[in-house]
């Protein structure tokens, strides 16, 4: 299969987060277009799950199509979000993968609840599933503070500031005494993209409510 036929879910993904924490010109259009076409990757990705078992990319983009989707206020079909919800569940998610899969997978539907992009019932289930990934995250760090390696710690990191939950758990204090101690493995671009954030103690989901000012 050419590789031209997959979907770019990820990388789309990933741009429209670092656009919108931007702050882009005030015309829409060109992220109008972008999110149609995330909206139509991640369907592409869905209905790839729906005939392997899993998406067509992975858990990983699929969930970060999600992400960047909510924190434009854009709504996902529910099916798309169940069909993520399912695999956490049955923790097919993190099956041999790291922990940076299932901290984006947190976020996702940490931010769809905070949204409020989805009815009451699923941000009840979504929510339950954030609860048990941040108490995974607690139970798997390491002696060392970190939470899974080094890139994905960060991640982990952002499901407790995003659950506002980093203040009562000392797992995340550790965490964040081990990033510091480790600040120079982050050399490139998407993985500082993902230590900034939590060292200003802030998540992707704070991209939402970004207030653009003209300069």
């Amino acid at each position: 299969r050419a590789a031209s036929q997959w979907p770019e879910t990820g990388r789309l993904a990933l741009y429209l987060l670092g656009l919108r924490a931007s702050c882009p010109p005030p015309d829409p259009s060109p992220q109008r277009f972008l999110v149609t076409w995330l909206k139509y990757y991640l369907e592409k990705d869905w209905a790839g799950s729906r005939r392997h078992g899993h998406p067509l990319t992975s858990y990983y983009q699929y969930s970060l199509g999600v992400l960047a989707l909510c924190v434009h206020g854009k709504r996902v079909r529910e099916e798309v979000i169940q069909r993520l919800l399912v695999a956490e569940q049955h923790r097919r998610v993190t099956r041999g993968i790291p922990a940076d899969t299932e901290a984006v997978v947190a976020l996702a539907f940490a931010c769809l609840e905070r949204e409020q992009l989805v009815r009451s019932r699923l941000a009840a289930e979504l929510r339950v599933a954030v609860r048990g990934i941040r108490a995974r995250f607690v139970e798997a760090q390491s002696e060392n503070g970190l939470i899974g390696n080094i890139f994905s710690t960060p991640l982990a990191m952002q499901v407790f500031i995003a659950t506002d939950k980093c203040r009562t758990h000392a797992a995340y204090g550790r965490a964040m005494a081990a990033l510091l101690q480790r600040l120079d493995a982050f050399t490139s671009a998407a993985a500082m993209a993902q230590a900034l954030p939590v060292l200003h103690g802030r998540s992707y989901l704070d991209i939402a409510s970004m207030q653009c000012k003209e300069e």
